[in-house]
């Protein structure tokens, strides 16, 4: 593609013809502020807050929509341009509320930030101000106010474009201009959640985030959404070791800007149940509490004991977990038939944008760390009903839930001579266990996951584990290192450079380096 050469603020930056002047600004790490303006969005050119001044042209010029071209000077910070954006501040404000204080937008608003940049002054409106509608409820996720929205219609181009759906529409003119519904419409579709991230200023908010917590109080961690294999980029965002939300990060190679409503509101079933904290073994036909040393010399033993096993392991487990309990598995029964948990679902046309048919976002991962048989986990239900299976360790899963079968998979874990199960909450499977042991969920460990198109993402510590539980790599480096496996590794970052010499397909890559989009093997890491 053919280069044109510019200069912005006195730097000359080289960029692609066809590019406007906001983005080759961006990609020379120069802001210029906007509203309206969104990379994945139609160009509206309605908030004029990203005028800048060219050299040559009499008028300001918007930056969203004017094409870089050789030789162009731009300038973004001169006083003509500072005075213009005084201005558009001022007529933006003329009659938003200032509610700052119970607004949930505060601390992540642009018109507190650009009003504290470019203008911070008073307001020289004397008149009433124009009153809007207040909380409407625009959809199960959605809540509206009227008077704090600034018309940027990023939120109507979104149902428009990207989800085409169209629940929303600009309606009226001049200062009775406003969003709203149409007719007969509620704003609840699979993606809804995601005009709130991209609206500006406190007009759409998160109505299961509401009042929750202020945002400068969040501390926030790059992840990976558990609900599918698509592996959308988040952010963790917790408050007093408690999610609070999930955000999505941007990522043009998985998710772009978005998030889907399913797994953005996923973490609430972490917080659900009965947490495991305590190692548990099954005496005299109860599970009574033991230390850590006893159950893991009881699980070994009975999985030994046992005969012929069979290994389950959830979809959210990690490479690194993965990799371990296959190998642990094949260690105590060469013939040990291992599967991932899996469960498919039938998509919409909007679903399909971002979900995956596959609900386990590591099922790819998992099976590429061995964690595979030559059968499927029906199959292995099948063989564990007939009796070729003895025992079974199960991990991060309940097998009796959402199944139609449960009461045939209940009848065939009651037949085993041993079972244990690994997880984080108290679920009908491990009231069958004759040993429990109290895991982590994916928010509470580090580790990698590989999601359907083989991309390979990071997942890092978000929360603090109770006290008593352990993560499942430490738990199968412990069972290991008791069957006399001196390669058991004390971190996830060397298991995973033991994957990295085993795998073939991961060879090359490097824990430490996988940035935060993370990396196709054999591509080019991105070292951000």
């Amino acid at each position: 593609m053919d280069s044109v050469k510019l200069t912005i603020d006195g730097r000359e930056t080289v960029t692609v013809k066809g590019k406007t002047v906001i983005r080759a600004a961006a990609e020379a790490g120069i802001t210029i502020p906007f509203y309206c303006y969104h990379p994945s969005l139609s160009i509206a050119g309605n908030c004029r807050m990203c005028l800048v001044e060219i050299e040559k042209m009499p008028k300001l010029q918007i930056a969203c929509n004017t094409q870089a071209s050789d030789g162009m000077v731009v300038r973004t910070q001169s006083l003509k341009v500072l005075e213009a954006r005084k201005a558009v501040l001022e007529f933006l404000l003329v009659n938003h509320p200032l509610d700052c204080p119970i607004c949930d937008q505060a601390g992540e608003c642009w018109l507190q930030d650009y009003y504290m940049r470019h203008d911070r002054q008073g307001s020289r409106f004397d008149e009433r101000k124009e009153h809007d509608r207040k909380r409407e409820v625009f959809g199960p996720n959605v809540v509206f106010d009227g008077e704090r929205c600034i018309k940027c219609t990023r939120c109507v181009r979104f149902l428009q474009e990207v989800t085409r759906t169209e629940e929303l529409t600009v309606v009226d003119r001049t200062d009775h201009s406003t969003i709203a519904l149409f007719p007969g419409k509620v704003l609840d579709n699979p993606l809804s959640a995601n005009v709130n991230d991209i609206c500006p200023v406190g007009a759409l908010t998160d109505r299961d985030f509401r009042f929750k917590v202020r945002v400068w109080n969040l501390q926030k961690t790059a992840s990976i959404c558990p609900g599918c294999s698509t592996g959308c980029n988040i952010s963790i965002e917790t408050y007093q070791n408690r999610i609070a939300r999930f955000k999505p990060r941007v990522n043009l190679e998985v998710n772009d800007h978005w998030l889907c409503d399913e797994g953005r509101y996923s973490f609430h079933s972490l917080a659900e149940g009965e947490r495991v904290v305590t190692p548990l073994v099954r005496r005299e036909g109860r599970l009574a509490p033991v230390d850590w040393e006893t159950a893991l010399k009881v699980a070994l033993s009975g999985l030994r004991e046992a005969g012929p096993l069979a290994g389950v392991l959830s979809g959210r487990n990690t490479n690194e977990e993965a990799f371990l309990f296959a190998r642990l598995l094949r260690k105590l029964s060469p013939s040990a038939a291992l599967e991932v948990f899996y469960r498919e679902r039938e998509l919409t046309p909007v679903e399909k944008i971002l979900k995956s048919p596959d609900r386990s976002p590591n099922f790819r991962g998992a099976r590429e760390m061995g964690v595979v048989s030559n059968g499927d986990l029906g199959s292995l239900i099948d063989a564990i009903g007939g009796g070729t299976l003895r025992g079974a360790y199960v991990v991060g899963e309940d097998l009796l839930s959402e199944r139609p079968q449960a009461g045939a998979i209940r009848a065939a874990l009651e037949r085993l001579s041993f079972l244990v199960v690994q997880d984080s909450h108290w679920t009908p499977t491990a009231k069958l266990a004759h040993v429990v042991l109290p895991a982590t969920h994916f928010a509470e460990k580090d580790g990698t996951y590989t999601n359907r198109k083989g991309r390979v993402q990071r997942l890092r510590v978000a929360l603090t584990p109770p006290e008593g539980a352990m993560q499942d790599w430490e738990i199968f480096a412990r069972l290991l290192a008791a069957l006399g496996d001196s390669g058991a590794a004390a971190s996830p970052g060397e298991i995973f450079a033991r994957i990295t010499r085993e795998i073939s397909r991961y060879q090359g890559l490097l824990y430490e380096e996988i940035g935060l989009e993370g990396v196709e093997p054999g591509k080019s890491i991105d070292l951000r």
